[in-house]
């Protein structure tokens, strides 16, 4: 109630109570209507645009409706506050339908309790897009209404993943595919998205790296105990993210390893049945994400698509990761920083195994990923992505 108001979370906690599942809305009466829309149409009079007439650093941003623990909101919203910083200072959200705001000022509100920082302003819908020099796409639903929004100098996508291998191979998958092959210019989250779209949709791109907070993301004191204990990224709910891989994996390691215990977070397990010693941490806010960590002896980390920030998190608390190898997810940590195992239960549960077991073999990665995090900075990617900006004005 404090960060989205009472209206979101009486409707959260009515669909809880009644067992809908948002993902169960696929099945829709109304698929026609409901797909025409994300389809879009063109908007806009096609107006000669110049620095006279519109800002060169004006930058509206097409989001699909927001949670305040997105990860992809997350870093749109840092993106933005970054960018407002070096020079783009005319940044305007348009939330795409379906929205669950009542008005502009009540989604403006939120997202300044949720991701503050950044000052934007803020309209509902996607027929509010109006004149803009850079016109930004996010979630593959908004980039069809980018791509055929006339007043806009160029219509950037702001890449985080390959969506669709969200869904399975189907309708959903091919929408999102074809969204890169509208000739919009890709700002892809790291080199392997970058290089995909460029080599299989003949896509301009332009990749940043990841970073993380290491004022906030530092090693902390391990609680004196006879555990050992194996923190797991958790999130069943995100197929990519490999749950019952790394459960299935975690039960053969508590097997060999008496001792291990698994802190499970990203998402509540209680209603898993889980037979091996440990925590359900549930989700985690970011403030208590470092303390949870440290109090690991190893990070396991899976994704069958882009990686998350999790590994570089992990790696600045100084804690060895283990994750699935594989272009998609070898991009940021080395071979001498990450501990890289096949995507199967035997591979990551003798990784794990044997972190647990010989410790001593895993410090010097442990000790180059940390210095590597320290070398990193969202500053320093922001500048990249700034200075890409301007080479387009």
């Amino acid at each position: 109630m404090k960060r989205d108001g009472y209206r979101v979370a009486a409707r959260k906690v009515r669909n809880r109570l009644l067992g809908i599942n948002p993902a169960s809305m696929a099945l829709r009466s109304d698929t026609i209507s409901y797909y025409e829309s994300i389809l879009g149409e063109e908007q806009g009079f096609g107006l000669k645009l110049t620095p006279e007439n519109l800002p060169w650093n004006s930058m509206t941003w097409v989001i699909p409706d927001f949670e305040a623990q997105s990860g992809g909101h997350i870093n749109i919203f840092r993106m933005i506050g970054l960018l407002q910083k070096r020079g783009f200072a005319n940044q305007h959200i348009v939330i795409a339908e379906p929205h669950r705001w009542l008005s502009a000022a009540d989604a403006q509100a939120a997202i300044a309790r949720s991701f503050g920082g950044v000052n934007v302003t803020v309209s509902l819908g996607v027929r509010s897009i109006e004149p803009s020099h850079f016109l930004m796409a996010t979630g593959w639903q908004t980039a069809y209404w980018v791509a055929k929004y006339k007043d806009a100098v160029h219509r950037i996508y702001f890449v985080q993943d390959f969506e669709p291998f969200f869904n399975p191979l189907g309708s959903e998958y091919y929408f999102a595919e074809n969204t890169y092959r509208l000739g919009l210019t890709g700002v892809t989250a790291g080199p392997w998205l970058a290089q995909k779209l460029a080599d299989e949709y003949g896509m301009e791109t332009f990749s940043y790296s990841f970073a993380c907070d290491t004022d906030h993301y530092v090693p902390r004191p391990k609680l004196a105990t006879d555990k050992k204990r194996i923190s797991f990224y958790a999130r069943p709910v995100t197929q990519r993210r490999c749950f019952e891989l790394g459960l299935l994996a975690l039960k053969k390691v508590c097997a060999v390893v008496p001792e291990a215990e698994v802190i499970f977070y990203g998402w509540d397990v209680s209603n898993f049945d889980i037979d091996f010693p440990h925590q359900n941490r549930g989700t985690v806010s970011v403030e208590d994400l470092p303390e949870l960590i440290s109090q690991s002896d190893v990070g396991l980390i899976l994704s069958a698509t882009n990686l998350s920030l999790m590994p570089l998190e992990v790696a600045a608390c100084a804690r060895p990761v283990v994750m699935n190898d594989g272009p998609h997810s070898n991009w940021l940590l080395s071979r001498d920083h990450a501990i890289y195992c096949d995507m199967t239960v035997d591979g990551i549960a003798a990784a794990l195994i044997n972190v647990l077991v010989n410790p001593e073999q895993v410090k010097e990665r442990v000790d180059a990923a940390l210095r590597f995090s320290r070398s990193v900075s969202w500053e320093a990617e922001a500048d990249k992505v700034a200075g890409f900006l301007r080479s387009k004005i």
